[in-house]
């Protein structure tokens, strides 16, 4: 693991991650910035939220997570199509520590 003082550790949890809430959270309408009702985050809601923020409600169950674009299908075989000339670092500086953590909040 990484040190709590590591600054690509940190920078890599930066990673913005999609996910959606699987119960209706109050007083988190902030995180959703098209609510007209500011006191309650209903279920369902679409959001993209720093990976730092949503390690602890991932293992606890209380969201369901995407993979960011850049880790999806089509990124995934335009890499094992032509390794040479996929530029990793164009879309995230820290792409393979972020993807660590994150695979570790999806298995």
């Amino acid at each position: 693991m990484c040190s709590y003082y590591d600054v690509d550790s940190i920078l890599a949890e930066e990673e913005l991650v999609p996910c959606t809430n699987l119960f209706e959270f109050s007083h988190l309408a902030h995180l959703d910035a098209d609510l007209n009702d500011k006191n309650y985050l209903p279920e369902g809601t679409r959001l993209k939220m720093p990976l730092w923020a949503i390690e602890k409600w991932a293992t606890l169950g209380f969201i369901r997570l995407s993979m960011p674009r850049h880790f999806g299908r089509s990124s995934r075989e335009r890499l094992e199509a032509e390794p040479a000339a996929a530029d990793l670092r164009k879309r995230n500086d820290h792409f393979f520590l972020a993807g660590l953590k994150l695979v570790n909040l999806v298995e």
